[in-house]
């Protein structure tokens, strides 16, 4: 199919983005365009008015700031797991990038785009939510900061009004001698995930685990953090407690059948990758040595 007819209108600024939302009730914005023109396509969104972004440089920067990394919303994929920075200060970011997609999806898609879109199981979201994300959304009016648990609303539906844009993510640098981890099974590889995990685990000079965070896809309407810490704070991590932690995960979530898979396969695949990654973060940060 081929989409509804629109206007198309092309940005290099934010002030000029800012205009165009306000002067356009029922406008998308385009910048790596991997999920909005499949659905435009297929006649799922019809906006009016396309306001393409790709010549907003402003928003493409990778920056350490502190603790934390900041990165542009327009920053791709392929821009992200190349980036030494990146690499350096959030190994998770960069191998749950890695299940997305195919090379030519990796290389036009946003990190940015991707979160607003918000589908359950999308690597991008899962590991923000792991990594405890910040986003700055914006508008002609100003800005406001807002946790990543607050911004994804359900399926495709986020913290976001019309005439605002995501700017920037902000994602706390995990402490020294943190492990990380992603898991995920697609039907075949590129598809999106039935389930996904993401793990980060500290250790402390006993190799005890000293905090944990998860994250999963495809088991809710958006990614979800799961407390688990209760199962594994304080001792070092073995399979029992790996298992408890699985449990905790499966009263927390109730995953429901869809097109992809049922609801009990998703249960039973969400238990089995829960204990896989955090046995392999936790393997990853007592590798760091004390």
């Amino acid at each position: 199919m081929k989409p509804k007819a629109f206007d198309y209108v092309r940005v290099d600024t934010l002030p000029a983005l800012f205009v165009a939302l306000q002067a356009h009730d029922d406008a998308k914005i385009i910048a790596g365009g991997q999920s909005l023109v499949p659905m435009m396509n297929f006649r799922v969104a019809q906006p009016e008015v396309l306001v393409d972004i790709n010549g907003i440089e402003a928003l493409r920067h990778i920056q350490r700031d502190g603790m934390r990394l900041r990165i542009g919303a327009m920053a791709r994929y392929q821009d992200l797991i190349d980036s030494p920075q990146v690499r350096a200060c959030l190994p998770l970011l960069v191998e749950a990038l890695g299940h997305v997609g195919y090379p030519a999806i990796r290389n036009r898609g946003t990190l940015g785009g991707s979160v607003v879109h918000n589908d359950p199981s999308a690597e991008g979201g899962v590991a923000l939510c792991c990594l405890g994300a910040e986003l700055v959304v914006a508008s002609a009016t100003g800005e406001r900061v807002v946790p990543i648990a607050d911004f994804l609303v359900t399926t495709y539906l986020t913290d976001i009004a019309p005439h605002e844009v995501l700017t920037e993510i902000r994602i706390p640098v995990p402490e020294p001698r943190t492990g990380s981890a992603f898991r995920e099974v697609a039907k075949r590889v590129g598809d999106f995930a039935i389930v996904n995990v993401a793990a980060l685990v500290s250790v402390g000079a006993n190799e005890e685990v000293s905090a944990v965070s998860l994250a999963l896809g495809g088991v809710a309407e958006t990614p979800v953090a799961i407390d688990v810490s209760r199962a594994l704070l304080g001792r070092p991590l073995d399979a029992t407690r790996a298992t408890e932690a699985a449990r905790l995960v499966d009263e927390a979530t109730d995953p429901q059948d869809d097109n992809v898979a049922g609801g009990a396969y998703k249960r039973h695949l969400a238990g089995v990758l829960v204990k896989q990654a955090l046995t392999a973060a936790y393997a990853d940060a007592t590798a760091m040595g004390a």
